[in-house]
């Protein structure tokens, strides 16, 4: 994959020549158990054992990794993958040699990482892991983890954090100490003279009755942007299903956000979301529900424009 190019809105020009950028796009995707899925059988030998295995169907590798490939995203974090591996070797067949993905071990069956281009991105330094966002050593959930990442050769360098909170409503006492974990380690970040640039992203589960506001007050206070909360920039991301008949709904719980520093890069209403989502429908009934959430994941990327040429903190 290489660098897409874009018009933007406020046009330069030269000599009466219209000047073109480059970007970058920069997703997030919970692959839903990848490549288990729904297979309780295949979650077995992954040592994963539920009580009521779900009997659905493993994740289709070719229908997932083709869908990827025509987003052509240079940057994604991952969640909910369960076998790392796989996940690299299947990221290389399908989107090319030079794509990679790191992760952060964890005691759970779920990883975070990034897939990432090694021809358009390099990793500066080390990336850090961040236990406490588990709130136990001991705990299944999952920590963050944190990347500094840099546009080849000298364009725009970020760090970008990818984390996945407790799940369900009963989850929000859980979420919200993991949220004043994140709010310390940004705030560290800010603190300590590091590449300002600041991307966070994953799946938030935001799904109490607070909703947005279960994230909004600190995002506000950290003076970040929530992309994903744009006006009128996505229906849905996830699909929550009704358990009272074959029926899913609309949902946005996988987010962006961005420092004030990377709003500079940020390529203003370029959010997006692929999959089944980006038929911007707000629910399905039975033979209506795309094959899409039977086969790939019960969610779908989310992702935006970045420009990419040059850093501008």
């Amino acid at each position: 994959m290489r660098l897409l190019f874009i018009l933007f809105l406020s046009i330069i020009t030269l000599y009466g020549q219209v000047i073109t950028e480059p970007t970058i796009e920069i997703g997030t995707f919970n692959a839903e158990w990848f490549p288990c899925k729904d297979d309780g059988e295949m979650m077995k030998k992954y040592n994963i054992n539920f009580n009521d295995p779900p009997a659905g169907k493993a994740t289709d590798l070719e229908k997932m990794f083709t869908m990827l490939q025509a987003l052509d995203l240079e940057l994604i974090g991952l969640v909910e993958i369960v076998d790392t591996k796989l996940m690299d070797e299947m990221a290389k067949k399908y989107l090319g040699p030079d794509y990679h993905f790191v992760f952060a071990p964890s005691p759970g069956s779920q990883r975070v990482g990034f897939l990432y281009d090694g021809a358009v991105l390099e990793i500066i330094g080390e990336p850090e892991i961040y236990r406490s966002v588990a709130l136990d050593p001991d705990s299944w959930l999952r920590p963050a983890f944190r990347v500094n990442f840099k546009v080849k050769p000298a364009g725009f360098d970020f760090q970008a954090i990818v984390t996945h909170l407790k799940a369900g409503p009963a989850g929000w006492k859980q979420r919200e100490k993991q949220w004043q974990v994140l709010k310390n380690i940004i705030t560290g970040l800010q603190q300590g003279g590091q590449e300002q640039d600041i991307l966070l992203m994953g799946d938030f589960n935001n799904v109490s009755k607070l909703g947005f506001d279960e994230f909004r007050p600190i995002m506000n206070e950290l003076n970040f942007s929530w992309l994903t909360g744009e006006k009128d920039s996505l229906i849905s991301n996830y699909w929550q299903p009704d358990y009272t008949k074959e029926r899913i709904q609309s949902s946005l719980i996988d987010q962006i956000f961005i420092s004030a520093g990377a709003g500079e890069e940020y390529v203003t209403g370029s959010v997006r979301a692929g999959g089944m989502c980006a038929d911007g429908a707000k629910e399905y009934e039975g033979g209506q529900i795309p094959d899409y959430y039977e086969f790939i994941s019960d969610h779908c990327p989310v992702y935006v424009s970045f420009r990419a040429a040059q850093d501008l903190d």
